[in-house]
């Protein structure tokens, strides 16, 4: 058997490899692909039905229209509102050392935001309303639950905390030098967007697939990393 070329090399990277901490190529995949995920998962949610919600009157009729579509695009929006938190946490943790108090805003904002996978439950709800009441009847149902102030503490917090800590987190990660402006850009962009047009037919889906390449391209990244890059940010 021949000898190794260069012994110190070969001894210096095996150490190495033994400092990395335990289970660091599996958080580093495992954000990756949360990244990956989330913004498919919730663009994918929207393409699934040309959702009209600008009066609370189109929005329960879609409901009737494409009942099926809406109640399996809830399930799918559920678990992308879920992977957004991991996904977020991910590119907060390639950049707390360069801006460690945006970083933890960035943290806290996106765990608010993970409470907006509940709120989509509320689909199921204005399905059964739309099918099994008189329409002036399930409308007057509907705006008498969203009159409620309790509602509006639970939905706006985590809006916002989905669109601002997910914004944040990808401007954190930019600044470490871990993703480039391109998809940062991107991932506002659509964002905002979505924020501004979620009334509309087909600009939500347009606007979440956006943020869909966004999250993508860095979940590409992080996919591409070496664990010893990983372990070091």
């Amino acid at each position: 058997m021949t000898a190794p070329a260069d012994p110190t090399a070969v001894s210096a990277t095996a150490g190495h490899s033994a400092a990395l901490p335990s289970g660091t190529r599996f958080r580093r995949v495992g954000g990756a692909l949360s990244l990956v995920a989330s913004g498919v998962l919730v663009c994918a949610s929207l393409a699934m039905i040309p959702f009209e919600s600008s009066t609370d009157e189109t929005y329960l009729q879609t409901s009737i229209d494409h009942t099926g579509n809406v109640l399996w695009a809830a399930v799918v929006l559920h678990y992308g509102y879920l992977l957004l938190l991991p996904a977020a946490l991910t590119l907060v943790r390639l950049g707390r050392r360069r801006m460690p108090r945006t970083a933890t805003t960035a943290m806290v904002l996106a765990g608010l935001g993970a409470g907006l996978s509940g709120v989509v439950a509320v689909d199921s709800y204005a399905v059964a309303i739309a099918e099994e009441l008189p329409r002036e009847d399930a409308l007057r149902v509907y705006e008498t639950a969203e009159s409620h102030l309790q509602s509006s503490l639970i939905t706006l917090p985590a809006v916002l905390g989905v669109v601002v800590g997910t914004c944040l987190a990808l401007v954190v990660a930019w600044r470490a030098g871990a993703v480039p402006l391109a998809p940062t850009v991107l991932g506002i962009a659509g964002w905002v967007g979505f924020a501004g047009l979620a009334s509309g037919t087909w600009l939500p889906t347009a606007t979440t697939a956006l943020v869909a390449v966004a999250l993508a391209w860095c979940g590409v990244l992080v996919l591409r990393m070496r664990d010893e890059v990983w372990a070091a940010a």
